[in-house]
């Protein structure tokens, strides 16, 4: 009797740590000392998916404080620029809504659970397939500009080999919007491209990174894995692969 009376304290308390872990955000002492600072030092991520974009994270990750991978957020912060510009309309001024408050509450949940990463040499890198440009002007309304942002890209063809084996149970019409959607949104948030090609070697990807300073670190080997699916593209896609290039070597042209 008394031993049954023991196991069953035993898992109440095993349950409550793991109600504990699950419940207490993991990172709010370092978003706390990131608050100290004038602004969030943070690098962006972006594009279509099966494009690289996890590898270069699991890079930048090693000189990040913290990093958020594909939370899939756009259903909260899609519509806040909207709601921001409503509040400047003086016919909505009735409405008392503390909007600050509700972008740094978004904020602090964001920063207090994000994963840890292994470094300092910036604060945060956020990454996120397809981001729709008013959840990147969301993100910019609470953290400013990113210090840098990176477009990930690949061919069509080599896109469509990895995707159908991916989401083997998604539509082939939905794979090929996915990349059409993703592509789109280089115009309206740009980004330094890199394009995800079977040449690339690590020390593309270190050389990329600069400034952050990759040496001594540990990282993930490094092999590219990837077919071709030519039949399975459109001449929609590859308009789409080709306008990102141009409009990229169009900016390079003016920085130049």
């Amino acid at each position: 009797m008394q031993r049954r009376s023991l196991e069953k304290i035993a898992l109440k308390l095993h349950n409550f740590r793991q109600w504990l872990a699950r419940n207490t955000p993991r990172q709010r002492r370092a978003r706390k000392v990131l608050e100290q600072q004038s602004k969030l030092k943070w690098w962006l991520v972006h594009g279509p998916p099966r494009t690289g974009s996890s590898y270069l994270v699991r890079l930048i990750k090693t000189c990040a404080r913290l990093y958020v991978n594909d939370w899939g957020l756009r259903p909260i912060l899609a519509p806040i620029p909207g709601w921001l510009e409503a509040k400047t309309d003086p016919a909505r001024d009735f409405i008392t809504f503390d909007h600050e408050r509700f972008l740094r509450d978004i904020s602090n949940n964001i920063l207090d659970n994000a994963y840890a990463g292994d470094g300092n040499q910036i604060d945060l890198v956020y990454k996120q397939v397809i981001l729709h440009p008013n959840a990147y002007q969301a993100l910019v309304e609470m953290w400013g500009p990113p210090e840098r942002t990176i477009f990930c890209l690949r061919e069509p063809a080599a896109y469509m080999a990895s995707a159908t084996k991916k989401f083997a149970q998604v539509v082939l019409e939905t794979v090929q919007q996915c990349y059409l959607e993703g592509t789109s949104y280089y115009a309206p948030i740009g980004g330094d491209i890199f394009e995800y090609t079977p040449e690339l070697s690590l020390e593309d990807y270190v050389s990329f990174l600069r400034p952050l300073n990759l040496e001594r670190k540990r990282l993930p080997s490094f092999h590219y894995r990837g077919e071709r699916d030519q039949e399975h593209t459109s001449e929609e896609m590859w308009n789409a692969y080709h306008k990102v290039k141009a409009l990229a070597a169009e900016e390079n042209s003016l920085v130049a």
